[in-house]
């Protein structure tokens, strides 16, 4: 496998979480540009917001996805969340599947 990115947070980094949202936006609409695209995003805790109704990300999540970028959402932080009727786009997962596709990812990169 490919490289993973995993998105921990809606924010990237700590201290302004303005700031953080900006890089986030930044970050999710720079990866349409990869070459080759990460085989698969993994989204957990308040990473999955970022695949929900009103993401600033939903555009550039999608651009991903019909790249054939896999999208995978932690069930458990939806529900955490009360967000499982908004995800919008990817795919409700488990810890096992993204633990599993971190453990056979060439690289994981966390934003």
């Amino acid at each position: 496998m490919g490289t993973v990115i995993f998105f921990g947070g809606d924010r990237i980094g700590a201290g302004d979480d303005a700031l953080g949202a900006v890089l986030m936006r930044g970050a999710t609409k720079t990866l349409e540009a990869l070459e080759p695209p990460p085989e698969a995003c993994l989204f957990m805790n308040a990473g999955v917001k970022l695949c929900c109704t009103g993401s600033d990300a939903l555009d550039a999540l999608r651009a991903l996805e019909a790249r054939g970028v896999e999208l995978l959402c932690c069930g458990t932080c939806l529900d955490w969340f009360h967000l499982k009727d908004a995800l919008e786009i990817g795919r409700v997962s488990n810890m096992l599947e993204i633990l599993s596709r971190q453990n056979a990812a060439a690289r994981v990169i966390r934003l």
